[in-house]
């Protein structure tokens, strides 16, 4: 029986951080799938304080990763940071 702290064997689990946020779930959907092909876990959640009752895909999301893959997270997620890859007349300049 453990009262108190982590037992043996037991791991630390992970603090997760906010990395983003959506406008609304497909797009929090859309967000989260790009961070899983990176290998990033990830979840969302509805932000607090804001709902719409009348849609429940609506209203903003938060989109949260392990605090140790929070910049690698960002990085996937920024938009200035992505490059496309090279197409086949990328050499033609």
């Amino acid at each position: 029986m453990r009262l108190f702290g982590r037992g043996r064997g037991e791991e630390e689990q992970p603090r997760w951080v906010r990395v983003a946020w959506a406008r609304h779930q497909p797009e929090a959907e859309m967000l989260a799938e790009i961070l899983r092909q990176a290998g990033i876990p990830v979840f969302f959640r509805r932000t607090g304080g804001v709902d719409v009752p009348d849609m429940l895909a609506g209203g903003p999301r938060e989109l949260m990763v392990p605090e140790d893959r929070a910049d690698e997270a960002r990085a996937v997620l920024d938009p200035f940071e992505w490059q496309p890859a090279p197409g086949p007349d990328a050499d033609a300049d």
